[in-house]
């Protein structure tokens, strides 16, 4: 029978179980974990191929993957099987619904003993055409969100002890904690791309217009690849504005309106006399805000505006940019703010 088990996690063996059989059990399996946590250097990924295929070894699976949750649905981007069972389709299967089973109840262990007794998951096609016949899965969790899952699969109707259970528990923690160290390490590493581009654009002309004095799409492009991803990874959505540039318009007071803006707001030189303006983590309403009081360097002018929404848009801004720009390109009334939005549902 499936169950979730009603802990958070699986207790720890006693060792002082009467029978001796349990603790027997229970250490040899964490000493195996405890000699992989000795030879295993710092690389992340050589730590993934260990504990998987520790799992396989000591629980005697046929598949252990671990999968991430992305914007698409679940991605699976590690895995391990015994020598003599392919892989198969157990990517697609775990990809297709496997995983998704674990996020009903995404803070307990989903343990499956016999798969055929089950009314739930007997008639399931993926677990025959795989020969799943029992299952274990636990969800990852990076910060305390869920991130993923790990799933290990078995060949034949499993009764789990306790130490088994505590072996896959002990591994999906210490596979979290490395997946959040690993995405700590990734934003570190944007942060400082964004911050080395931040100087870099003063030290080198070739990431400003020569025109204007405003960073260009050279500029724009290495921030994006910095910024965006945060945004996505955050949820965080962005303020899209487009406006042509007046004769009366120069680098000073191009220079100046920059200097006005939040630090983390980005003015860019898209060329052909327009100008764009990013603003992360504003809404509509902070738009109106920043547009009043702007309007001392902006002036009256037209100004086409879009948010551009970090999950329905593509990650190189070129949706929202057009959305903006056709938003400029059809104002048709006095100067202000004409808006193009993505369409709802």
């Amino acid at each position: 029978m499936s169950k979730h088990s009603p802990e958070g996690k699986p207790k720890e063996p006693k060792l002082n179980s009467p029978s001796g059989a349990f603790s027997i059990a229970g250490d040899e399996h964490f000493a195996a974990l405890s000699e992989l946590l000795d030879r295993v250097s710092m690389d992340s990924t050589q730590l993934f191929d260990h504990c998987l295929n520790l799992l396989v070894a000591q629980l005697k699976a046929q598949r252990a993957i671990m999968t991430r949750i992305t914007d698409l649905g679940f991605e699976p981007f590690w895995w391990a099987h015994d020598p003599d069972v392919t892989m198969g389709g157990a990517v697609e299967a775990d990809c297709a619904g496997l995983s998704s089973r674990v996020m009903d109840h995404p803070r307990r262990a989903l343990v499956v003993r016999n798969i055929q007794e089950d009314p739930t998951w007997a008639q399931d096609p993926e677990c025959k055409r795989l020969g799943i016949c029992a299952f274990i899965g636990m969800a990852l969790r990076e910060s305390g969100q869920t991130t993923g899952v790990l799933s290990v699969h078995f060949p034949t109707p499993r009764a789990f002890t306790k130490g088994e259970l505590a072996l896959v528990n002990a591994v999906v923690n210490l596979l979290s904690k490395t997946l959040e160290v690993e995405s700590l390490r990734a934003e570190l590493r944007m942060t400082k791309d964004a911050l080395d581009l931040t100087s870099a654009v003063v030290e080198d002309s070739a990431l400003s217009s020569g025109q204007t004095g405003l960073p260009n799409v050279r500029y724009l492009d290495v921030w994006l690849k910095a910024n965006l991803y945060m945004a996505r990874r955050k949820g965080e959505g962005m303020a899209v504005l487009v406006w042509k540039l007046f004769k009366s318009d120069d680098t000073k007071g191009l220079l100046s309106l920059m200097n006005a803006l939040r630090g983390e707001d980005l003015l860019v030189d898209l060329g052909r006399d327009q100008v764009l303006a990013l603003l992360p983590r504003t809404e509509m309403g902070g738009v109106f805000a920043m547009m009043d009081r702007l309007e001392p360097w902006l002036g009256k002018r037209h100004i086409g505006a879009t948010l551009w929404h970090p999950k329905l848009d593509d990650p190189q801004l070129q949706r929202a940019l057009a959305r903006a720009q056709e938003a400029l390109k059809t104002a048709d009334g006095g100067p202000g703010l004409y808006w193009k939005l993505l369409p709802e549902g």
